[in-house]
């Protein structure tokens, strides 16, 4: 009861639940047959809650519903990873109708940014991983480098605009922040991350015997939530 317990709770912190019915509607809706969402599963749905908080730390002056987030997120991964035409043009049709496509470059950059940030963590971690599609091939570290990311997003207030400018200028970006301003650097952001990654894989019951053993305890999907969040 205490696993069920606590993965409800982080289901329902994550929005999980909430974003995968909207994307399940969506791909009813149009009939879609996506490649990525067979083959990724949860990868894909993990996504949401990163768009929806960038979303709403980037201040949008028309703020995006959820919907809008779900469907953009899907037709920039559409678009990324070359599904069919016929599906690409179906979400671009559906994101021009809801008068969101100015939004569509945004949320595609960013993802090609977030597999550059990925690809650094895992070569810290000693795992060499390259590109969107082996970010989100390997499932069981993404989830929670994502969930580390959302606390750093948090923090400095980390919006579309000064992502890219974090990825571009990897020395440092100035950050505008309730505390005024911050210079930070991809180095110390990819820190937090790692160490927000082995604190949490620390206190499971597995010792841990070097850093590389980090990535090695996410064996499977099914273990994400036992070996990390619970």
């Amino acid at each position: 009861m205490q696993k069920l317990k606590s993965y409800q709770e982080l289901n329902e912190g994550l929005f999980f639940n909430k974003f995968n019915k909207v994307y399940q509607k969506i791909k009813s809706e149009l009939g879609l047959d996506l490649y990525f969402s067979a083959t990724f599963g949860m990868a894909i749905t993990a996504l949401f809650p990163f768009f929806d908080k960038l979303v709403k730390t980037s201040e949008f002056t028309n703020t995006l519903s959820s919907n809008d987030v779900v469907l953009l997120t899907v037709c920039a991964l559409a678009v990324i990873l070359k599904e069919s035409k016929s599906d690409i043009d179906k979400l671009k049709s559906m994101v021009q109708e809801k008068e969101v496509g100015g939004y569509l470059g945004l949320f595609t950059k960013a993802i090609n940014n977030l597999g550059k940030l990925f690809s650094t963590i895992t070569t810290n971690i000693g795992k060499g991983v390259q590109g969107v599609i082996d970010m989100f091939s390997y499932t069981a570290l993404f989830v929670p480098f994502l969930v580390g990311f959302l606390d750093v997003i948090n923090l400095y207030k980390i919006d579309f605009d000064n992502f890219d400018e974090v990825m571009t200028n990897p020395k440092g970006a100035v950050i505008s922040t309730s505390i005024g301003a911050l210079t930070i650097s991809l180095k110390h952001i990819i820190n937090m991350i790692l160490k927000k990654i082995k604190r949490s894989n620390k206190n499971k019951k597995t010792p841990q015997s070097d850093d590389h053993s980090v990535a090695q305890k996410f064996e499977s999907v099914e273990k994400i939530f036992e070996n990390y969040f619970l």
